[in-house]
This record gives C-alpha cells, structure tokens and sequence, in this order.
C-alpha cells in the first residue's frame, strides 16, 4: 500500500536516540483496541517508517542510517518493519519515491495555476525550491543521499527526471529529438544544481537561485531576450 504525498510535510526532526527506556512516540498507536482497520495501521505504520527513514538520512547520511535508527524513531518494532519493507534499501526507495511524488505534484499544481508557459515554469519552479527550502531532510534525501543507494532509487530518479520534463514541453516548443535533448538537459541541470547546493548545506537558500536558473531553463527555448527578461525581472525592472 502506497503513502499519499501530503501537501504541507510537517517537520520530519525528531529526537536522535532515547534517553532511558523507550517511550511512545506521540503519533504511534496505542496497542489493543483502537478502533482501526488491519490496512489503517499498516498505512500509519508505514507513513511512520517513512517519516523515520527521512529523518534519519537527513541526520545520519543514507550509509550512517541503520534500520534500528528507523524503527526508533517510527515506533515500530523489527519484525514490523520487516513486514512491509524488504530491507533498508527497500525502505529507502519507497521513501524516496514517495518524496519524489510530493515534489512533482508540488511543483505541477503551480505550474497549472499559470497560463503563459514562462509563468507557468516559473511557478513550478519556485514551488519545488521553496518545498525543499523547507524540508531540508527531504531536500538532503532525494538530491544529496539517493546517488549512493541502489538499482531501485536509480531507477525512480530516472522515471522523476522523465515525468518532470513535462514542464518544458509548450505549444511551440522543439520536437523530435532536439526537443527530448533540450527537454532532458534542461531536467539534468535542475538535477545537478540542487544535487550540489543541498549537498553543501544550502538548501534552504534554493530560493534565491530562482531568477539565474529561470535564464538557464528559458534560454535554450525562447532565446536570449526573454532569458534576460527573468533576471531583470527579479531585479524590478520590466
């Protein structure tokens, strides 16, 4: 069973170890009767491991995460989590796509919300900077930590990368192959860019490289004057 992407991810910080014995976490369930169905508590279970998982990689790195880290923090014993993930790899791949989705939908609902294509790139991606500028553990995870896991988060970067490029398909727009190649390189400088700012700890001033990434993202399509446009733009001249 699958975990919706929530819209607004509350802080995914918690405690890095117990003091004394193991309290309850205050989201995780009281046992016995209460009043939930078998596929309810496996859903909260599951939302808890992820949450667990990004917490723990954001602290730890995804080598330094341990899956005893993840069941502390989720409120889970072993034996549940091995239930629903394979392993920690496992784990860390549903938590990434997970991520991944919460992020393209983010960024998409903005970009609906336009009409022009600019504005409409624009707006998509101002929202995915301002939700990882937000999140940095999610930021942490998905552009810093998920190049060292393995063949299953490989393959989801790949399929995200793939259904991003949406954003830079308009009326107009090249086709063919000039059109995939602009669209793909356009998807893999995105990539690259947040890959080496949250790696260094700046994923909360993603913001900021708004304007300069709107020249880099627009120039290959509408030139070099519409390009300009968007710096002169964030500095208030029209």
């Amino acid at each position: 069973m699958a975990v919706s992407p929530p819209r607004r991810p509350p802080s995914l910080r918690t405690a890095t170890a117990p003091s004394t014995g193991r309290r309850r976490r205050p989201d995780q369930l009281v046992g016995g009767r209460h009043g939930l169905t078998a596929a309810e508590v496996e859903a909260s279970q599951r939302e808890r491991i992820v949450r667990a998982m990004t917490a723990a990689v954001g602290e730890h790195g995804y080598h330094g995460t341990r899956v005893s880290d993840v069941v502390w923090r989720a409120g889970v014993s072993r034996k549940t989590f091995y239930e629903l993930f394979g392993g920690k790899d496992d784990c860390f791949a549903a938590t990434y796509a997970h991520w991944l989705d919460w992020l393209l939908d983010t960024s998409l609902d903005a970009f609906e919300t336009q009409e022009q294509w600019v504005d409409r790139l624009r707006a998509a991606l101002t929202a995915l900077l301002g939700a990882l500028a937000r999140e940095p553990d999610i930021a942490r995870l998905c552009f810093a930590e998920a190049m060292a896991a393995g063949e299953q988060a490989a393959r989801r970067r790949d399929d995200w990368m793939t259904a991003f490029a949406a954003v830079f398909d308009f009326p107009g727009a090249p086709r063919g192959a000039l059109g995939e190649a602009l669209r793909t390189g356009r998807v893999g400088e995105l990539s690259e860019l947040l890959r080496r700012e949250v790696a260094a700890g700046r994923a909360r001033r993603l913001p900021e490289l708004g304007p300069e990434l709107m020249y880099s993202m627009v120039l290959p399509f509408l030139g070099a004057d519409a390009a300009q446009h968007e710096l002169d733009r964030a500095r208030g001249r029209r």
